[in-house]
């Protein structure tokens, strides 16, 4: 585990936050509150410094089942291959390909910045720090209610 992995939460782990069967101690229920599948496990930590506690807390959680490693650092950790998997890679491709679809479609110039950051992206997690800049600037052009059915598309192929 690193610092700038992100976890979301389970379905065990939705469940156990509405039914409480664990009984969790407060340091670990509180974390686990806080798992959001967007939010690394550095700023996790910095935001519970009066539970004290440390990022081993994320590794309990994982091992009862109840996050998962949503997005991981670019960096491989030991044993695991360099090369990303297939179905990563053709995700990748086509979320770029869409990303600069609804780009050009919607935004036009004003999207500028946006289509320089997809042409730097280099993996998953790359688009997914881009996504909510997108939303946000889609939402600003064209409305909530467009822009609602675009993103949740997006979002859908980047879950996989």
């Amino acid at each position: 585990m690193d610092l700038d992995d992100i976890y979301s939460k389970t379905e065990k782990g939705v469940h156990e936050l509405k039914t409480r069967q664990m009984n969790l101690p407060v340091q670990l229920r509180s974390i686990l509150i806080m798992v959001d599948g967007l939010h690394s496990v550095a700023q996790i930590v910095a935001r519970s410094q009066a539970l004290a506690v440390g990022p081993d807390v994320f590794e309990q959680l994982e091992k009862l089942g109840l996050i998962e490693r949503r997005f991981g650092t670019r960096a491989t950790a030991p044993g695991e291959s360099a090369a990303p998997r297939e179905d990563d890679v053709q995700r990748f491709l086509t979320l770029q390909k869409s990303m600069n679809q609804v780009i050009g479609d919607h935004l036009g110039l004003r999207g500028y910045g946006l289509m320089l950051r997809l042409q730097r992206a280099n993996s998953l997690r790359d688009i997914h720090e881009m996504l909510p800049d997108l939303a946000q600037a889609l939402v600003k052009r064209i409305g909530l209610e467009r822009a609602t059915p675009i993103v949740e598309a997006l979002e859908a192929t980047l879950r996989g």
